[in-house]
């Protein structure tokens, strides 16, 4: 901060301020009621500021932080970046808290012209229940079935494209198979390949993000996958999950299983324009990290706490 100017010059300064910024008047009327020059007006306004006399605060009205939104954006390189506030690391209402903000986000940025690509997950229900309108947008499920009934992609997309009023794009089988032959088989059925043909038409996409250490993944649990893989996916670097992309902490992605998910690949998320992330609390902050450094995502939302641990490591 610049040193405090004498009393005079200070109520000099504080006279400008306030006819500016109190009154809305601009720097030509204050020059012209004061007989400085615009000039003069300006370094005074300047003054204020560097000198402390004015504070300029930014502020949400809606719990947004704004000053850690601006500083992910940055550091990151986001196209959407959206900090909250939120009073607990409970899962359930973290869940509920960003699953909101990424409704209010979409319900924003969504035109008739998009078409929006969903997978599945806890983050992802609380927005589908959050939602009130929708454009009529397409609707396209990008990955299969994975978790309780009310967090699958399914019923994701049920609830998203009743508000769009539109035909959803859905794939009705497991996240994982078995074996990769099998995998091709589903992947072969009319309606399945159907689905597949939408990602490319995706605009906007939004997926969970899911940790692999710590364990805090629908993935992890599907029962298509041994014990056997996941400890093999575990020692080769996997700390978080996309969708089915799997991601170590450099941001590389294992590519070990892909022949036997049923969901958009690297290559198709990086075909996306815009592709946004949602998920937060210690437990995923690791998993997040490396997604950021993936480039997969273009759009981050994420409470303050875990903004404040990306920033800071």
């Amino acid at each position: 901060m610049a040193q405090a100017p004498g009393p005079g010059r200070q109520v000099q300064i504080a006279h400008i301020a306030t006819q500016h910024y109190l009154r809305n008047k601009t720097r030509i009327e204050i020059a012209n009621e004061t007989g400085l020059s615009r000039f003069k007006v300006a370094r005074l306004l300047e003054e204020a500021v560097s000198t402390g006399i004015v504070r300029i605060e930014i502020q949400s009205p809606s719990g947004v932080r704004l000053d850690l939104s601006v500083q992910l954006a940055e550091r990151f390189k986001l196209d959407h970046s959206v900090v909250v506030d939120v009073p607990s690391d409970d899962e359930q209402v973290l869940q509920a808290r960003l699953g909101s903000t990424v409704g209010d986000l979409l319900s924003e940025i969504l035109t008739d012209d998009d078409v929006l690509g969903l997978t599945s997950g806890r983050t992802l229900s609380s927005m589908a229940r959050s939602l009130t309108t929708l454009p009529k947008c397409g609707v396209v499920q990008l990955a299969g079935v994975a978790g309780p009934i009310q967090e699958t992609g399914l019923e994701i997309m049920r609830r998203v494209s009743s508000l769009a009023g539109v035909r959803p794009w859905t794939i009705y089988s497991p996240l994982v198979i078995s074996d990769a032959q099998a995998a091709l088989g589903v992947r072969r059925q009319p309606d399945t390949a159907q689905t597949f043909d939408q990602f490319p038409r995706v605009t906007v996409a939004v997926g969970a993000v899911g940790s692999w250490q710590p364990e805090n993944s629908q993935m992890m649990k599907n029962r298509a996958l041994s014990e056997e893989d996941r400890t093999k996916l575990l020692e080769r670097g996997v700390v978080a999950e996309f969708g089915a992309t799997l991601i170590a902490d450099s941001g590389e992605v294992i590519h070990d299983i892909d022949d036997r998910c049923i969901a958009i690949s690297e290559a198709g998320w990086r075909a996306i324009p815009a592709v946004i992330a949602a998920g937060g609390g210690p437990s995923k902050t690791r998993a997040i990290r490396a997604l950021l450094a993936s480039g997969l995502i273009q759009g981050l939302v994420t409470d303050s706490a875990t903004a404040e641990r990306l920033l800071g490591g």
